[in-house]
């Protein structure tokens, strides 16, 4: 079985309300939210990229150091470990997208990571929120093929 960890910093962004500045989570609610500003699409297509641009490098360093590229009819299992109960475990879910999309996205030395995220490659997900680490909020993915 192999196994990745990201840390949920990943998805921390930059938020201005009422001209105050602070980091938030990029969740489905942020998603909405900001989609529904003017240029919503436009800022939350840079935002994605520059998410997906942060988990590249942990998926890039761990097949430097070995971890080999999915291969087809594999079962993810995503293990949640979150700083704190504010956000719903919905919202949490959907940054799923971003993890798949930058696997696609990652390859090291001609070897992609994930050659595509449909049902050839991906045959199921599992999330598991197991509990809160305050000290050390992550992503743990493992699989099997």
């Amino acid at each position: 079985m192999a196994k990745l960890v990201i840390p949920l910093n990943v998805f921390l962004i930059a938020e201005t309300k009422k001209k105050k500045r602070r980091l938030v989570y990029m969740t489905l609610n942020e998603w909405i939210d900001i989609h529904g500003k003017p240029q919503g699409r436009m800022i939350a297509a840079g935002y994605k990229k520059r998410i997906q641009a942060r988990i590249r490098l942990y998926v890039a360093q761990a097949m430097v150091d070995g971890l080999e590229p999915i291969k087809q009819h594999t079962q993810l299992n995503l293990t949640w470990y979150l700083e704190n109960r504010r956000i719903d475990l919905d919202n949490w879910s959907f940054t799923r997208k971003f993890i798949l999309d930058a696997f696609q996205e990652t390859s090291v030395r001609g070897k992609v990571f994930l050659p595509n995220d449909n049902l050839t490659y991906i045959d199921s997900i599992h999330d598991d929120f197991t509990g809160i680490d305050k000290a050390r909020p992550r992503v743990e993915i493992d699989w099997s093929d």
